[in-house]
């Protein structure tokens, strides 16, 4: 059997590492690494037994995370079984007569000894989050391909100083070859018009690994790589604990066989002067003694003084230890802190001093029982301190084998791999002198999602409250009103109205869950606002405000308002002055800064926070981020910029290369720290796993808001500071196959959020070929927010990505580039700095950062301009998020998801703005989908959208009252040439979006509203009767107000417009909008008032302008508007100017005319005539025949005749026989009209005459 030394340098770390209560860190490389887990954990117990470490000796507690399959099995009986069916086959005795095989067998008899007499923790990568809270030796992570960096977080920072975490990764021949490596993570960064992904947070892990200091990389047989050089010059030169230079003199041995012995600090002094002087207090002393830092014992005290003012409270007597703190009266307790710091612990010993002080039902949740494990521990341990004894004064409940006190776990239930054995219930019966007085008192656990339990608990400790939704959390802690038994008296308590329960958060803020940021910014802010300084002052001033009335007469004179402002201000002033300090009040704050699962400045613990950029809140933002306290550590008012605060219109964006910014290289990780430093300040989401999707997405990009001066300006390292960040990424340009395959089965592929939710919405498949860029989010610098910086980067990127920036690059990026060819050549250029991977040796490569790398800032005139048509956001819907993305920025509201987000409690939604230089209004599908959208919503506010905030419901609404004006307008609605939109392209929108543009008429107001109810709408509006006779019909009226069918003129205010949304849409109650609007009853009732009554006039005009219309109907109003349309005709002349005018108009005619003989000489007629009938009654003769005639007769003659000479020409005499005929005819007609025989001799004599 061969043996092989071990190099003592590895035995030399894990000393040191137990000495000093830190961490080490290997990374095994090879397929063999399993096998040397055995080896490791028993060097490691050996050398602690050799340093009298009990910490390590006596925990042989294991973690071992996987992906799906180990490898080998873990249940003795199939182990003991496969070895039989080896023997049976043969392959056992293989191993027989050959070299190396006995240590083979000896190897298979090792990891068979340590599966078999070690606590071993077998956990899934996607379980991992039952490990929250839980306390281990060594952790071993393998499936290196399916590590994510939440999980590296999590479980991490579960393993106890002194101990051991291992990295188990495949034979490689380089490590570069882990740069290239592909991740599990990676599928769902892929897109179809995305390019490669590029593991650039690979390439950073294994380069950050040579910076940590106890870390080793070893191959299979534990042989250390080169990269590992900076731990093993300090390991080379330890020839024993005392000449580490970064220990301080902490350590000092005590020359027995490598013990130890550690120097006290100031804060360990402190600490035990804490427990001397409370030694002999009750309930307190002993709980006390078992704190580890001088943190974790202020702390207990400070939950302990909670507990003693509500024990106060209910007793109605002065308790000993409220008296000698003088605290006030506390509802919130939070503790935030990073992990490893004893939050569990000190939330365990406070549960112990609550059922000490009386408390009957106290309920403990989290998001798992198994994160309970040490809260648990630690109240047993507190009880038996406090004299309770097991089986007599206390029992303890387990998740399995019998049904738990709370009834969320059934008989039968058997603890395994999906179920640790852990305590969720200690039930005690009194004694111990305790005060349960005989009663019996409960501590419980109830899973978050069953509120309902919650009812009656005296007492409720939340721990990892940030992995918890924070709705949920707000449910518990009863910030929600008439929820939960709100105001009820718990235990004998006093019953007021207003006394909420006594409730106890502790969680991790660094995100480690995925959540830490929305309890300390989201929650703690909301417990802060209601403080004294806040809600009471309002209250305060609306009170004295409301008891001086108004005069009856002389109002002007009274000067009633200045009287009351001058009341609000003075009582305002007057509670604020008179408030104490912010820790008092219902909610008090404790932060833990000490480290008690290991050292201060763990090595492993800085690692992983420069790795994960997670110890934003520490880290030196130019001195701003690390100020003070840390709850104040996110205010504008501790935060201070190195080259102040530019104007917002001289900074300029640029565009960040993200090959540069994780190359590890010196600058580049400073300015990756002040990135991200900024998101986690700014934001409530951030998780580790998106540091890793800003590096490897290959369609995300990130843009910077600089100053003007930034070079002149930055720090030591040259570095600017960043004013805001703009994260976005590129979506769409799918295939129409893959629309209809994707959408056919109802499925949609990872990535292109914004495309996949509006065709499926819409059922528009067009809407997926086109391309756009998604804005993930945008932070600003906390000392300058509200500033307008966030307006200014988005006002920059949408004229960059709508092609306004000159660019110097050479114009567009065409169809087929990308981010993706840049990055494949930048990575083939990594390479050129080595020696090839092929050449390269494991044993002997030494890696560094890249040398040659790209700008890490360009602006934006220099990067190429993807062809995009829209730009749009997604976000969770708030008041103050949705006037920016809306007013400030233009974007119109598209999709508003109802199932709220589990993780805030908001409603995603997504908003979008054309680029007008890309697509235009061709097929108007922005308003289209915008107005359908809102009309979704608007039917939606009564049912999923009913808890929103009526201010905000009247925002999503705006719109629709407005028309499309405002879509114009945000959409761009001028064109390149500065025409606007035309008439065909607005009837195009109308038609598409089906919009009821036209005003309401009297016929479709019958269908809403009979005759009745506008009766009763009048009477309402006369204060003739109360506003519940109308009730039923404000959600008639809201919807006719809220789809613009009242007129283009017609307009409510805001109050009255939110009014009418509340009752109508949302349904809710006058008080619950007196309470929302902060307004009072009365001015409430009034404004609803006067919205009935402008509406009433308006619908009574509608039909008073139909019935005018109805007085002529039918056929009489045909024949009276085309006698209308005659008498338009006449002329306003009397009958003799009109005569006069036709006079003097022929004789014109007259004079002008033409003479036409016609057959008779010298006739004059106009020459239009030439009927043969009208000839007959022609004047003979010419002018100057009638001039002689009358100059014969003496001239002007009066009476008598005048006679011409006749100019007709004489025709041919007729035949007998045609006289004959004629006079036959003349008589015929004589005979038959006599009447016309003797007209017509009246009319000859009157010629004679």
């Amino acid at each position: 059997m061969v043996r092989k030394k071990l190099d003592e340098r590895i035995r030399t770390l894990f000393r040191h590492s137990i000495q000093t209560n830190t961490r080490s860190l290997l990374l095994l490389v090879g397929d063999h690494g399993k096998d040397q887990v055995p080896n490791l954990y028993q060097i490691l117990h050996r050398t602690a037994n050799m340093s009298k470490s009990e910490r390590i000796s006596q925990s042989n507690s294991v973690l071992w995370c996987y992906k799906k399959e180990l490898g080998f099995s873990t249940h003795k009986k199939k182990r003991m079984e496969k070895l039989k069916r080896d023997k049976k086959r043969g392959l056992a005795k293989q191993l027989q007569g050959k070299e190396g095989a006995g240590s083979q067998l000896e190897r298979m008899d090792n990891f068979e000894l340590f599966l078999s007499n070690t606590d071993i923790t077998w956990c899934y990568y996607k379980d991992s989050h039952r490990v929250l809270g839980t306390t281990h030796s060594i952790l071993v992570l393998q499936d290196f391909e399916a590590l994510t960096p939440n999980i590296m977080a999590r479980t991490i920072e579960t393993v106890q100083g002194g101990g051991l975490v291992i990295f188990l990764l495949r034979t490689v021949k380089s490590l570069r070859q882990l740069y290239a490596m592909s991740m599990d993570v990676h599928s769902r960064y892929r897109t179809e018009s995305s390019g490669d992904v590029i593991p650039r947070f690979n390439e950073r892990f294994i380069l950050s690994l040579g910076g940590c200091a106890n870390c080793l990389v070893c191959d299979d047989e534990l042989n250390i790589l080169p990269l590992s050089r900076k731990t093993l010059g300090r390991l080379s030169k330890m020839d024993g604990v005392g000449d580490d230079d970064d220990d301080e003199g902490s350590v000092v041995d005590d020359g027995n066989h490598g013990g130890v012995v550690t120097s006290k600090t100031e804060e360990d002094v402190q600490l035990e002067q804490l427990k001397q002087t409370l030694q002999d207090t009750p309930h307190v002393g002993k709980l006390v003694e078992l704190t580890k830092t001088l943190d974790q014992a202020r702390a207990v005290l400070t939950f302990l003084e909670a507990c003693a003012d509500r024990d106060k409270k209910k007793k109605n007597a002065a308790s000993p230890l409220a008296d000698a703190l003088k605290s006030n009266t506390t509802t919130t307790v939070s503790l935030t802190a990073a992990r490893g710091r004893g939050k569990s612990a000190a939330l365990g010993l406070c549960l112990a001093g609550a059922v000490s002080f009386g408390f009957h039902s106290i309920v403990v949740t989290a998001p798992e029982p198994e994160n309970l494990v040490s809260v648990f521990q630690f109240l047993v341990e507190g009880l038996k301190a406090l004299k309770y004894q097991e089986h007599y004064d206390y029992t303890l409940g387990y998740n399995y084998g019998l049904d738990s006190n709370d009834g969320s776990y059934t008989r039968g239930e058997k603890a395994g791999r999906d179920n640790t054995k852990c305590i969720v219930s200690v039930s005690i019966l009194g004694g111990g002198g305790g005060k349960g007085g005989g009663q019996r008192q409960t501590v419980r656990y109830v899973r978050p999602r069953d509120v309902d339990k919650f009812v009656g608990a005296e007492l409720v400790a939340v721990d990892e409250a940030a992995a918890i939704p924070l709705p949920i959390v707000r449910q518990l802690m009863q910030l929600n009103a008439g929820h939960g038994g709100k105001g009820k008296s718990m235990g004998g308590g006093s019953g007021e109205g207003d006394e909420r329960r006594l409730t106890f958060l502790s969680s991790t803020i660094n995100g480690y869950e995925g959540t830490g940021r929305a309890l300390s910014l989201k929650l703690i802010k909301e417990l802060r606002d209601s403080n004294t300084k806040g809600r009471s002052g309002v209250d305060a001033a609306r009170a004295a405000g409301a008891e001086i009335a108004g005069a009856a007469s002389n109002k002007g004179e009274a000067k009633v308002h200045e009287k009351r402002w001058a009341a609000e201000a003075a009582a305002a002033k007057a509670v604020t002055s008179g408030s104490g300090s912010t820790s008092g009040g219902p909610l008090k704050e404790i932060d833990l800064s000490h480290p008690i699962r290991y050292a201060r400045g763990d090595p492993v613990e800085a690692w992983l926070n420069n790795l994960l950029c997670l110890d934003c809140d520490s880290f030196d933002y130019n001195n701003t981020l690390g100020y003070g306290n840390k709850s104040n550590s996110n205010t504008s008012s501790a935060t201070e910029l190195n080259g102040g605060a530019p104007a917002p219109a001289e900074c300029e964006l640029y565009a960040v290369n993200r090959d540069a910014l994780f190359s590890y290289h010196r600058l580049s990780e400073s300015f990756l720290q002040k990135l991200w430093g900024l998101y986690t300040s700014a934001h409530y989401k951030n998780t580790p796993n998106d540091l890793q999707m800003l590096s490897d997405a290959p369609a995300h990009n990130v843009f910077v808001l600089l100053g003007p001066t930034a070079e002149a300006h930055g720090d030591d390292d040259g570095l600017p500071d960043i004013l805001a960040i703009v994260q976005t990424s590129i979506e769409g340009k799918l295939s129409q196959k893959t629309i209809q395959a994707q959408l056919a089965r109802g499925h949609r592929s990872a990535g292109d959020l914004i495309p996949w939710t509006m065709s499926q919405q819409f059922g528009d498949r067009n809407f997926a070929q086109l391309s756009g860029a998604r804005v993930v989010r945008v932070a600003v610098h906390p000392a300058v927010q509200g500033m307008g910086y966030g307006g200014r980067a988005m006002e920059l990127l949408f004229r960059y990505y709508n092609g306004e920036m000159v660019n110097l690059s050479g114009g567009l990026m065409s169809d087929d580039e990308g981010e993706g060819s840049s990055d494949d050549e930048t990575a083939s250029e990594s390479g050129s700095d080595e020696e090839p991977v092929s050449n390269a040796l494991l044993h002997k490569e030494a890696l560094k950062p890249r040398k040659k790398l790209p700008p890490l800032l360009l602006p934006l005139s220099a990067v190429p301009t993807p062809k995009l048509d829209w730009l749009g956001t997604s976000f969770g819907l708030t008041p103050s998020l949705h006037n920016f993305w809306h007013r400030k920025v233009g974007m119109t509201m598209m999709y508003l998801r109802q199932t709220a987000n589990e993780l805030t409690g908001e409603h995603s939604a997504i908003m979008i703005r054309a680029l007008p230089r890309r697509s235009g209004w061709d097929d108007a599908w922005l308003p289209a989908f915008g107005v359908d959208a809102r009309r979704r919503i608007g039917r939606l506010l009564g049912g999923s959208f009913r808890g929103m905030e009526v201010s905000l419901a009247v925002s999503l609404l705006g719109d629709v009252v407005g028309g499309f004006g405002p879509w114009m307008k945000n959409a761009g609605g001028d064109d390149d040439d500065g025409n606007n939109m035309d008439k065909t392209a607005l009837q195009e929108v109308k038609k598409r979006s089906g919009t009821q543009s036209s005003t309401l008429t009297s016929t479709e107001l019958h269908y809403h509203l009979t005759p009745h109810d506008l009766q009763r709408l009048e009477l309402y509006s006369r204060n003739l009767c109360d506003h519940h006779l109308v009730s039923d019909l404000i959600p008639s009226l809201s919807q006719l107000y809220f789809t613009s069918r009242m007129g283009p003129g017609f307009r409510l205010s805001s109050v009255q417009a939110a009014l009418l949304c509340g009752m109508g849409l949302q349904n809710k109650s006058v008080e619950d909008l007196t309470a929302e609007l902060g307004l009072p009853v009365n001015q409430v009732l009034a404004m609803f008032n006067k919205a009935v009554k402008k509406m009433s006039l308006a619908f009574h005009n509608i039909l008073v302008e139909e019935e005018s219309r109805g007085l002529l109907g039918g056929d009489a109003l045909k024949k009276a508007e085309s006698k209308a349309q005659k008498m338009r005709d006449v002329v306003g002349q009397t009958l003799e100017e009109d005569a006069a005018e036709g006079a003097t108009k022929a004789m014109e005619q007259l004079t002008k005319g033409q003479v036409l003989n016609s057959g008779v000489t010298g006739t004059r007629i106009a020459p239009e005539i030439s009927d043969p009938e009208i000839m007959k009654y022609a004047l003979k003769g010419s002018d100057e025949d009638w001039a002689n005639a009358l100059k014969e007769k003496g001239g002007g003659v009066d009476e008598g005749t005048i006679q011409i000479k006749s100019t007709q020409v004489k025709t041919p005499k007729r035949k007998a026989d045609d006289d004959a005929l004629e006079s036959a005819l003349k008589n015929e007609k004589a005979l038959m009209s006599g009447k016309k025989a003797k007209s017509s001799k009246k009319k000859s004599k009157r010629k004679s005459h």
